[in-house]
């Protein structure tokens, strides 16, 4: 199911997919699921209007759950509640990365972060580490990501989420080999984490090496029910993995397959101009390009400027 997060309408950056390795409708911590408005008293206590704050949150109610959130939280710094001030910021911070107000998220986020280290309660510290590195994800600032991340390891060091956000994170920032022992990690700790699998496939396929790449990849293509921009991902690393061992129809294939699921999706259009390069098609592979670095749903900006400089070597045309 998608995030809450991701469904909303948003103010900050809307070109960046949800953080593939995280996914909780409630970021920080599960609340119990409400379909319904309950009729109850008006919330009086702290604890209380935190409940009543959570059930608004999950009903998108955002302009309640904001409000309530904030009483609460003077409600518990009045009683000197650290804990229950953390808490209740880690959720300001849901709230707000679920209205797409990413610099208050963050706000939100590290400041919960700070009291629940002041506390000495490393567990909550290490879910708000995860919603921050996500937040900063979703924002496109992958450095910051990856070094919030690189913070939460040193509180668990094994955690299959930060190791494989943090490849995420090194990726798309473009530091390929830094992500890529990272990635080797998270397998280690879990050998079935679909998103490092998906993530260290990619890589591979990108960099050339493509028995490494379906070695990771052939291993996801059973199940159906990704959605629809990670099915496309999964098939166009195939396809240039495939075309790269000479298997070039069904290559040929998955690309086109690729470009079925998600139409204008960049990283499909810049693996295509890889397979056009093969063949020595380099009109195809420029035009393929072009759209790559045109496209509404772009590559991250590393891995666009990449494109970008092949183009302008490829061709005079401004871009």
């Amino acid at each position: 199911m998608d995030s809450i997060a991701e469904s909303s309408g948003t103010r900050g950056p809307t070109n960046i997919e949800f953080a593939p390795w995280y996914e909780l409708s409630m970021p920080y911590r599960d609340v119990a699921p409400s379909t319904e408005q309950h009729r109850e008293d008006v919330p009086r206590t702290s604890d209380q209007l935190r409940t009543a704050a959570e059930r608004a949150y999950c009903l998108g109610d955002l302009t309640s759950a904001r409000e309530l959130a904030a009483a609460a939280g003077i409600g518990y710094r009045e009683v000197n509640d650290e804990w229950g001030a953390a808490d209740v910021l880690a959720l300001r911070g849901a709230i707000a990365r679920c209205a797409g107000d990413w610099s208050a998220a963050v706000g939100h986020y590290r400041e919960a972060l700070s009291m629940f280290t002041i506390v000495d309660d490393l567990s909550s510290a290490a879910r708000v580490y995860r919603s921050l590195a996500e937040t900063l994800f979703m924002a496109g600032d992958f450095d910051e990501a990856a070094e919030v991340m690189y913070e939460g390891l040193t509180v668990l060091p094994d955690d299959p989420i930060l190791l494989s956000g943090l490849g995420y994170s090194l990726w798309y920032a473009g530091h390929e080999a830094d992500a890529l022992a990272h990635l080797n990690r998270a397998l280690a700790v879990d050998p079935d984490n679909r998103a490092a699998l998906l993530a260290r496939g990619q890589i591979h396929a990108d960099l050339g090496r493509p028995r490494l790449a379906l070695a990771d990849l052939d291993r996801l293509r059973a199940r159906v029910d990704d959605e629809a921009h990670r099915r496309a991902d999964l098939k166009s690393a195939r396809g240039i993995s495939l075309i790269a061992l000479g298997r070039t129809a069904e290559g040929e294939a998955e690309l086109a397959d690729a470009l079925l699921l998600v139409p204008h999706r960049a990283r499909t259009q810049r693996r295509v101009a890889e397979a056009r390069l093969r063949e020595g098609d380099t009109e195809r592979a420029r035009i393929a390009l072009h759209a790559a670095v045109t496209s509404p749903q772009p590559l991250p900006s590393a891995h666009a400027d990449r494109a970008r400089r092949l183009l302008r070597r490829m061709s005079s045309a401004p871009v």
